[in-house]
């Protein structure tokens, strides 16, 4: 079995698992790791924080807006090539639309956020490791826009069942600069 298909297979069998996992559950555990990630965004200095429109199974961050009005947000929008720019938004209802992927993506025509922009660049991912390892959802996306981001702090923030001991990795394969877990 090669790097590829143990990836797919890890990736089917957590996103399976995730989407188990019943929505106050979710919700709840969401609530308690915005709490953790608190330490990142307390303070009076405004910062531009990265973030993504979760999918139903992913960590839910758009509270952030409400919970932390002084900062700055920016959503991801897919563009070809498998790259990714960020866009400033202050209201995902209103400022969003479907995306590529049927992931929601911010209106092309809101203000554009420069990756060195960012204080704070939250990444997605399907699993990690405590290591800080990741494995996204397998298009290179963040791996390529990652290094770009040269002023962040990378964080991901991960549910309980997103913890492995171990996962395959690559070298273009980057790691989490700070992970934080329940």
């Amino acid at each position: 079995m090669n790097g590829a298909n143990t990836k797919r297979e890890i990736r089917q069998r957590m996103l399976a698992t995730l989407r188990a996992v019943p929505p106050y559950q979710r919700d709840a555990d969401s609530a308690q790791l915005r709490r953790n990630l608190a330490p990142f965004l307390q303070g009076s200095k405004k910062l531009t924080v990265a973030i993504y429109i979760p999918m139903p199974h992913e960590v839910n961050l758009l509270p952030l807006l409400q919970e932390y009005p002084q900062h700055s947000y920016a959503v991801p929008r897919c563009l070809p090539g498998r790259q990714l720019c960020f866009h400033r938004i202050e209201d995902a209802a209103v400022d969003t639309e479907p995306g590529a992927h049927g992931i929601p993506a911010p209106k092309a025509e809101l203000p554009q956020v420069l990756p060195q922009d960012i204080d704070i660049l939250i990444i997605p991912g399907v699993a990690f490791t405590r290591q800080g390892e990741r494995l996204g959802y397998g298009g290179g996306y963040y791996d390529r826009y990652i290094p770009q981001c040269t002023n962040a702090h990378k964080v991901a923030l991960a549910f309980a069942q997103q913890i492995l001991p171990h996962l395959p990795t690559e070298p273009h394969d980057l790691k989490t600069e700070h992970l934080i877990h329940l």
